[in-house]
């Protein structure tokens, strides 16, 4: 992996990392300046969103990737909206990206559920 940017571990124990040229690239190059923006500035969160996620799902999107949901505050101009962070994280422990959104739309089925801060038995 290129330069780490930073290095975390999640509540199941997993090492999970950003490195800086995906931080450069793709989660910032590959965005129009205002969204790119607003990755970079909710960047503290996307990194607390792993260590103290509310869910791990699995990405239904990408077979293996997992799927780190919190709510955070995103600030635009004289407001602040609360929105759902999803940062996603890849099988050797590599943050591919992350996004906010307005809803969490992800149909799941049992067993996708990886983790549930408010249920420690639910950690697989």
């Amino acid at each position: 992996m290129d330069n780490v940017r930073w290095k975390v571990t999640d509540p199941l124990g997993t090492e999970i990392s950003l490195g800086e040229e995906n931080f450069k690239y793709h989660i910032i190059g590959q965005h129009d300046t205002k969204d790119a923006k607003v990755r970079a500035d909710i960047e503290p969160q996307a990194k607390f969103a792993v260590e103290h996620p509310r869910f791990i799902i699995r990405d239904l999107q990408c077979s293996g990737r997992m799927k780190y949901l919190n709510l955070i505050n995103i600030k635009d101009e004289n407001k602040v909206y609360i929105r759902t962070i999803a940062v996603i994280v890849e099988t050797n422990g590599e943050v591919v990206t992350w996004f906010a959104r307005r809803t969490i739309n992800d149909n799941l089925e049992e067993g996708d559920v990886i983790y549930d801060a408010r249920n420690n038995d639910l950690q697989i």
